[in-house]
């Protein structure tokens, strides 16, 4: 089976996360290869989650917190069918920075 990178909406896939996104999926559709699952991913959106920056001191308590802002947090992308209410899949983005 070759490996693609998979678009879903107006995101294209690493191959990291397409395979991630077929192994989520092969489990609740009958697919084999990714040229079935991008068919599949057709009637797919998609969005990427952001990590939320807070400042330090919102989330630990006392005196000694510093002023700087938390750094970090960790991207998703999460995938949902656009024309029916259907399973949802969220995963980890390869891009972090």
């Amino acid at each position: 089976m070759e490996k693609q990178r998979i678009t879903v909406g107006y995101v294209e896939l690493t191959l990291e996360e397409s395979d991630r996104l077929f192994e989520e999926v092969k489990k609740d559709h009958d697919i084999e290869t990714y040229s079935e699952l991008q068919g599949l991913m057709d009637d797919f959106d998609s969005v990427i989650i952001e990590p939320e920056a807070r400042p330090l001191a919102d989330i630990l308590d006392g005196d000694e917190a510093p002023t700087e802002t938390e750094q970090g947090g960790t991207r998703y992308i999460e995938v949902f069918n656009k024309l029916e209410e259907d399973s949802r899949y969220r995963f980890k983005s390869s891009y972090q920075e």
